[in-house]
Protein backbone atom coordinates (compact mmCIF):
# COMPACT_ATOMS: atom_id res chain seq x y z
CA UNK A 1 0.00 0.00 0.00
CA UNK A 2 1.44 3.32 -0.91
CA UNK A 3 2.31 5.93 1.55
CA UNK A 4 0.40 9.05 1.31
CA UNK A 5 0.33 13.22 2.63
CA UNK A 6 -1.38 16.11 1.73
CA UNK A 7 -0.52 19.79 1.99
CA UNK A 8 -2.57 23.00 1.87
CA UNK A 9 -1.86 26.50 2.77
CA UNK A 10 -4.03 27.46 4.58
CA UNK A 11 -6.42 30.69 6.13
CA UNK A 12 -9.84 30.17 7.48
CA UNK A 13 -11.15 29.33 10.78
CA UNK A 14 -10.02 27.24 13.01
CA UNK A 15 -12.86 25.06 12.79
CA UNK A 16 -12.50 24.15 8.58
CA UNK A 17 -8.85 23.69 9.41
CA UNK A 18 -9.44 20.90 12.11
CA UNK A 19 -11.99 19.07 10.15
CA UNK A 20 -9.61 19.22 7.31
CA UNK A 21 -6.56 17.60 8.58
CA UNK A 22 -9.02 15.38 10.48
CA UNK A 23 -10.83 13.93 7.61
CA UNK A 24 -7.31 13.60 5.85
CA UNK A 25 -5.69 11.49 8.74
CA UNK A 26 -8.79 9.37 8.92
CA UNK A 27 -8.55 8.62 5.10
CA UNK A 28 -5.36 7.55 6.00
CA UNK A 29 -2.61 10.27 5.61
CA UNK A 30 0.38 9.61 6.88
CA UNK A 31 0.69 13.62 7.34
CA UNK A 32 -1.23 16.74 6.53
CA UNK A 33 0.93 19.95 6.01
CA UNK A 34 -1.14 23.13 7.01
CA UNK A 35 1.26 25.82 5.90
CA UNK A 36 -0.37 28.79 7.63
CA UNK A 37 -0.85 31.78 4.99
CA UNK A 38 -1.70 34.03 8.82
CA UNK A 39 -1.21 33.50 12.20
CA UNK A 40 -3.94 31.29 13.69
CA UNK A 41 -3.76 30.24 17.25
CA UNK A 42 -6.94 28.36 17.11
CA UNK A 43 -6.22 26.19 15.16
CA UNK A 44 -3.55 25.30 16.77
CA UNK A 45 -4.98 24.84 19.64
CA UNK A 46 -7.81 22.17 18.17
CA UNK A 47 -4.40 20.25 16.44
CA UNK A 48 -2.57 20.28 18.93
CA UNK A 49 -0.74 16.99 19.64
CA UNK A 50 -2.54 15.26 17.09
CA UNK A 51 -0.30 12.56 15.37
CA UNK A 52 0.36 13.57 11.40
CA UNK A 53 -0.66 16.95 11.56
CA UNK A 54 2.30 18.74 10.76
CA UNK A 55 1.39 22.89 11.21
CA UNK A 56 3.42 25.37 9.02
CA UNK A 57 4.14 29.07 10.27
CA UNK A 58 4.29 31.91 7.11
CA UNK A 59 8.19 31.62 6.05
CA UNK A 60 9.17 29.69 8.79
CA UNK A 61 11.63 27.98 6.30
CA UNK A 62 12.84 31.58 5.23
CA UNK A 63 11.86 31.13 1.93
CA UNK A 64 14.72 29.25 1.21
CA UNK A 65 13.28 26.64 -1.32
CA UNK A 66 14.82 26.72 -4.98
CA UNK A 67 16.79 29.89 -3.29
CA UNK A 68 13.39 32.10 -3.39
CA UNK A 69 14.43 33.78 -0.54
CA UNK A 70 11.35 36.18 -0.21
CA UNK A 71 7.52 36.08 -0.10
CA UNK A 72 5.90 35.23 -2.93
CA UNK A 73 3.34 38.11 -3.36
CA UNK A 74 0.41 36.22 -4.93
CA UNK A 75 -1.69 33.55 -3.31
CA UNK A 76 -1.28 31.33 -6.32
CA UNK A 77 2.62 31.32 -6.17
CA UNK A 78 2.41 30.74 -2.51
CA UNK A 79 0.46 27.62 -3.03
CA UNK A 80 2.94 26.06 -5.75
CA UNK A 81 6.23 27.20 -3.05
CA UNK A 82 4.65 25.33 -0.25
CA UNK A 83 3.22 22.45 -1.88
CA UNK A 84 6.39 21.73 -4.17
CA UNK A 85 8.80 22.11 -1.06
CA UNK A 86 7.01 19.67 0.77
CA UNK A 87 6.75 17.29 -2.17
CA UNK A 88 10.95 17.76 -2.26
CA UNK A 89 11.25 17.46 1.58
CA UNK A 90 8.79 14.06 1.95
CA UNK A 91 9.58 10.54 2.52
CA UNK A 92 6.11 9.80 1.69
CA UNK A 93 5.05 8.25 -1.85
CA UNK A 94 2.68 10.63 -2.63
CA UNK A 95 1.57 14.13 -1.61
CA UNK A 96 -1.75 16.00 -2.80
CA UNK A 97 -2.47 19.51 -3.19
CA UNK A 98 -5.77 21.13 -2.27
CA UNK A 99 -7.65 23.78 -0.60
CA UNK A 100 -8.79 23.95 2.85
CA UNK A 101 -12.65 23.17 0.97
CA UNK A 102 -11.47 20.33 -0.38
CA UNK A 103 -12.01 16.53 0.49
CA UNK A 104 -11.03 13.53 -0.85
CA UNK A 105 -13.80 11.02 -1.69
CA UNK A 106 -12.28 7.12 -2.64
CA UNK A 107 -14.34 4.90 -4.28
CA UNK A 108 -14.62 1.57 -2.11
CA UNK A 109 -10.72 0.77 -1.12
CA UNK A 110 -8.06 2.59 0.34
CA UNK A 111 -6.67 6.04 -0.76
CA UNK A 112 -2.79 4.14 -0.23
CA UNK A 113 -4.41 0.97 -2.34
CA UNK A 114 -5.55 3.10 -5.04
CA UNK A 115 -2.51 4.95 -5.50
CA UNK A 116 -0.86 1.59 -4.94
CA UNK A 117 -2.42 0.27 -8.69
CA UNK A 118 -1.63 3.53 -10.98
CA UNK A 119 0.69 2.60 -13.16
CA UNK A 120 4.80 3.17 -12.19
CA UNK A 121 4.89 5.45 -15.40
CA UNK A 122 2.45 7.75 -14.04
CA UNK A 123 3.84 10.53 -12.23
CA UNK A 124 0.90 11.94 -10.89
CA UNK A 125 -3.07 11.37 -10.90
CA UNK A 126 -5.49 14.59 -11.96
CA UNK A 127 -8.01 13.80 -8.78
CA UNK A 128 -11.31 15.25 -10.61
CA UNK A 129 -13.95 17.46 -8.90
CA UNK A 130 -17.59 17.11 -7.71
CA UNK A 131 -18.75 20.28 -6.19
CA UNK A 132 -21.47 20.66 -3.14
CA UNK A 133 -24.28 22.10 -4.06
CA UNK A 134 -27.87 22.43 -1.64
CA UNK A 135 -30.86 21.17 -2.34
CA UNK A 136 -33.52 23.65 -1.46
CA UNK A 137 -35.95 21.99 1.00
CA UNK A 138 -33.25 19.63 2.06
CA UNK A 139 -31.66 20.96 5.57
CA UNK A 140 -27.94 20.63 5.91
CA UNK A 141 -26.87 19.14 8.98
CA UNK A 142 -23.68 20.46 9.27
CA UNK A 143 -21.15 22.85 7.09
CA UNK A 144 -20.39 19.65 4.92
CA UNK A 145 -24.02 18.88 3.64
CA UNK A 146 -25.44 18.77 -0.21
CA UNK A 147 -25.31 16.67 -2.70
CA UNK A 148 -22.26 17.14 -5.27
CA UNK A 149 -22.97 17.64 -9.26
CA UNK A 150 -19.97 16.88 -11.76
CA UNK A 151 -18.59 19.11 -14.41
CA UNK A 152 -20.92 18.45 -17.49
CA UNK A 153 -19.15 18.75 -20.79
CA UNK A 154 -22.56 20.05 -22.69
CA UNK A 155 -23.02 22.36 -20.38
CA UNK A 156 -22.99 25.31 -23.03
CA UNK A 157 -25.20 23.42 -25.58
CA UNK A 158 -27.69 21.51 -23.10
CA UNK A 159 -27.68 23.67 -19.59
CA UNK A 160 -30.48 25.87 -20.44
CA UNK A 161 -32.38 22.45 -20.02
CA UNK A 162 -32.27 22.43 -16.55
CA UNK A 163 -31.03 25.72 -15.30
CA UNK A 164 -32.23 29.47 -16.03
CA UNK A 165 -30.59 32.20 -18.09
CA UNK A 166 -29.20 33.79 -14.21
CA UNK A 167 -27.78 30.60 -13.21
CA UNK A 168 -26.34 29.47 -16.60
CA UNK A 169 -24.00 32.85 -16.40
CA UNK A 170 -23.26 32.48 -13.40
CA UNK A 171 -21.65 28.44 -13.88
CA UNK A 172 -19.20 27.27 -15.96
CA UNK A 173 -19.04 23.62 -17.16
CA UNK A 174 -22.09 23.19 -14.76
CA UNK A 175 -20.29 24.78 -11.70
CA UNK A 176 -19.80 27.55 -9.42
CA UNK A 177 -15.48 27.27 -9.06
CA UNK A 178 -12.74 25.03 -10.72
CA UNK A 179 -13.36 22.15 -13.12
CA UNK A 180 -9.69 21.26 -13.20
CA UNK A 181 -9.28 18.66 -9.50
CA UNK A 182 -6.53 18.67 -8.32
CA UNK A 183 -3.01 16.81 -8.44
CA UNK A 184 -1.96 13.83 -6.62
CA UNK A 185 2.12 13.73 -7.59
CA UNK A 186 4.18 10.74 -7.13
CA UNK A 187 7.63 11.99 -4.91
CA UNK A 188 10.94 11.50 -5.75
CA UNK A 189 10.01 12.20 -9.79
CA UNK A 190 11.67 15.57 -9.73
CA UNK A 191 8.37 17.32 -9.97
CA UNK A 192 6.69 20.55 -8.75
CA UNK A 193 3.00 20.94 -8.05
CA UNK A 194 0.69 24.08 -9.48
CA UNK A 195 -2.37 24.90 -8.24
CA UNK A 196 -3.84 22.36 -10.08
CA UNK A 197 -1.04 20.27 -11.79
CA UNK A 198 2.03 18.21 -11.63
CA UNK A 199 4.80 20.13 -13.62
CA UNK A 200 8.14 19.33 -14.93
CA UNK A 201 9.50 23.09 -14.58
CA UNK A 202 9.22 25.34 -11.28
CA UNK A 203 8.69 28.31 -13.35
CA UNK A 204 6.49 27.46 -15.81
CA UNK A 205 3.13 25.75 -15.63
CA UNK A 206 4.54 23.16 -17.94
CA UNK A 207 2.28 20.02 -17.17
CA UNK A 208 4.33 16.73 -16.78
CA UNK A 209 2.60 14.05 -19.53
CA UNK A 210 2.98 11.32 -17.69
CA UNK A 211 -0.60 11.27 -16.15
CA UNK A 212 -3.76 9.20 -15.16
CA UNK A 213 -7.38 11.02 -14.73
CA UNK A 214 -9.51 9.63 -11.63
CA UNK A 215 -7.30 6.85 -9.95
CA UNK A 216 -10.95 6.01 -8.54
CA UNK A 217 -10.84 9.35 -6.30
CA UNK A 218 -12.86 12.61 -6.49
CA UNK A 219 -12.17 15.68 -5.04
CA UNK A 220 -15.34 16.91 -3.38
CA UNK A 221 -15.46 20.91 -3.17
CA UNK A 222 -17.27 23.04 -0.49
CA UNK A 223 -17.04 26.14 -3.04
CA UNK A 224 -18.15 28.35 0.07
CA UNK A 225 -19.33 26.23 2.94
CA UNK A 226 -21.43 29.13 3.89
CA UNK A 227 -23.75 31.23 2.40
CA UNK A 228 -21.65 34.04 4.21
CA UNK A 229 -18.09 32.27 3.18
CA UNK A 230 -19.15 32.31 -0.44
CA UNK A 231 -20.25 35.75 -0.62
CA UNK A 232 -16.53 36.64 1.04
CA UNK A 233 -14.67 34.96 -1.18
CA UNK A 234 -16.23 36.55 -3.99
CA UNK A 235 -16.15 40.32 -2.44
CA UNK A 236 -12.81 39.95 -1.49
CA UNK A 237 -11.50 38.67 -4.76
CA UNK A 238 -13.24 41.97 -6.23
CA UNK A 239 -11.02 44.03 -4.08
CA UNK A 240 -8.98 45.25 -7.54
CA UNK A 241 -6.52 46.90 -5.19
CA UNK A 242 -5.90 43.64 -3.64
CA UNK A 243 -2.49 42.24 -5.17
CA UNK A 244 -3.06 39.13 -3.08
CA UNK A 245 -6.04 37.91 -5.16
CA UNK A 246 -5.53 34.74 -7.82
CA UNK A 247 -3.93 35.71 -10.71
CA UNK A 248 -7.05 34.78 -12.99
CA UNK A 249 -10.92 33.87 -13.21
CA UNK A 250 -13.06 32.13 -15.48
CA UNK A 251 -15.59 34.12 -17.16
CA UNK A 252 -18.41 32.44 -14.90
CA UNK A 253 -16.33 33.87 -11.72
CA UNK A 254 -15.82 36.96 -12.82
CA UNK A 255 -19.58 37.15 -13.43
CA UNK A 256 -19.91 36.19 -9.49
CA UNK A 257 -17.58 38.31 -8.86
CA UNK A 258 -19.44 41.73 -10.02
CA UNK A 259 -22.81 40.48 -9.25
CA UNK A 260 -22.06 40.36 -5.80
CA UNK A 261 -20.18 43.46 -5.77
CA UNK A 262 -23.01 45.33 -7.38
CA UNK A 263 -25.56 44.15 -5.17
CA UNK A 264 -23.38 43.87 -1.34
CA UNK A 265 -25.48 46.41 0.30
CA UNK A 266 -28.88 44.41 -0.48
CA UNK A 267 -29.70 41.22 1.79
CA UNK A 268 -32.29 39.61 -1.02
CA UNK A 269 -30.24 40.44 -4.21
CA UNK A 270 -26.92 38.18 -2.40
CA UNK A 271 -29.87 35.72 -1.10
CA UNK A 272 -30.82 35.24 -4.56
CA UNK A 273 -27.79 35.42 -6.31
CA UNK A 274 -26.57 32.29 -3.96
CA UNK A 275 -30.08 30.42 -4.73
CA UNK A 276 -29.11 30.43 -8.43
CA UNK A 277 -25.76 29.92 -7.70
CA UNK A 278 -25.14 27.49 -5.46
CA UNK A 279 -28.87 25.68 -4.81
CA UNK A 280 -30.94 23.28 -6.96
CA UNK A 281 -34.84 22.83 -6.66
CA UNK A 282 -35.71 18.88 -6.25
CA UNK A 283 -36.88 19.11 -9.76
CA UNK A 284 -33.28 20.20 -11.34
CA UNK A 285 -31.48 17.86 -9.10
CA UNK A 286 -33.67 14.95 -10.60
CA UNK A 287 -32.01 16.46 -13.72
CA UNK A 288 -28.96 16.12 -13.05
CA UNK A 289 -29.32 12.61 -11.92
CA UNK A 290 -31.28 11.47 -15.22
CA UNK A 291 -27.68 13.15 -16.74
CA UNK A 292 -25.29 11.34 -14.11
CA UNK A 293 -24.40 14.85 -13.33
CA UNK A 294 -25.07 14.43 -9.04
CA UNK A 295 -23.99 12.05 -6.40
CA UNK A 296 -25.88 11.50 -3.26
CA UNK A 297 -22.21 10.79 -1.39
CA UNK A 298 -22.12 11.33 2.46
CA UNK A 299 -18.35 11.71 2.83
CA UNK A 300 -19.23 11.79 6.90
CA UNK A 301 -16.35 14.92 7.51
CA UNK A 302 -17.92 15.84 10.35
CA UNK A 303 -17.70 11.93 12.24
CA UNK A 304 -14.49 11.48 10.80
CA UNK A 305 -12.64 14.33 12.09
CA UNK A 306 -14.36 13.86 15.55
CA UNK A 307 -12.89 10.11 15.94
CA UNK A 308 -9.33 11.70 15.42
CA UNK A 309 -9.66 15.05 17.10
CA UNK A 310 -9.07 15.54 21.26
CA UNK A 311 -11.23 18.63 20.76
CA UNK A 312 -13.81 18.12 17.78
CA UNK A 313 -14.81 21.29 16.16
CA UNK A 314 -18.28 22.79 16.51
CA UNK A 315 -19.30 22.40 12.36
CA UNK A 316 -22.71 24.09 12.41
CA UNK A 317 -23.11 26.64 10.22
CA UNK A 318 -23.77 29.21 13.18
CA UNK A 319 -20.73 28.45 14.58
CA UNK A 320 -18.49 28.67 11.35
CA UNK A 321 -20.19 31.69 10.53
CA UNK A 322 -19.32 33.26 13.83
CA UNK A 323 -15.56 32.14 13.61
CA UNK A 324 -15.37 33.72 9.98
CA UNK A 325 -16.44 36.68 11.57
CA UNK A 326 -14.31 36.63 14.39
CA UNK A 327 -11.08 35.85 12.11
CA UNK A 328 -12.06 38.37 9.17
CA UNK A 329 -12.87 41.14 11.08
CA UNK A 330 -10.80 43.56 9.39
CA UNK A 331 -11.30 42.69 5.86
CA UNK A 332 -15.05 42.65 6.88
CA UNK A 333 -14.63 46.14 7.81
CA UNK A 334 -13.12 47.07 4.33
CA UNK A 335 -15.59 45.47 2.73
CA UNK A 336 -18.54 47.29 4.48
CA UNK A 337 -17.00 50.46 4.06
CA UNK A 338 -16.85 50.16 0.28
CA UNK A 339 -20.19 47.86 -0.66
CA UNK A 340 -22.00 48.50 2.22
CA UNK A 341 -22.09 44.27 3.02
CA UNK A 342 -23.23 43.59 6.44
CA UNK A 343 -22.28 40.06 7.34
CA UNK A 344 -24.55 39.55 10.02
CA UNK A 345 -27.27 39.86 6.77
CA UNK A 346 -26.11 36.24 5.49
CA UNK A 347 -24.97 34.85 8.65
CA UNK A 348 -26.61 31.51 10.22
CA UNK A 349 -28.06 32.09 12.85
Amino acid sequence: MASWGVVAMVDEPAPLVAAFVGHHLGLGAAEVHVCLDRPNPAARDLLAGVPGAVLHADGADGWRYRDFGRRPETMNARQKYHASRILAETRLDWILHCDCDEYLQPSGDAIGTLLGRVPHKAAWVQVPVAERVEIRGQPLADIFGGAFRLPWERFAAEGGQVYDALTRQLLQNGVCGHKMGKAFVRAGRGLFIGVHHGLTQYSAARRSPDMVKGGGMRLLHFDGLTRLHFALKMLRYGLADRPDNPTAHSRARWTQIRAMGEDAGTEDCLLALYRAAKTISEKQAQALSDRKLLRGWAPGIGPRAASLLPRPPDLSAAAFDRALIAREGAMFDLIRARTGFDPQALAAK
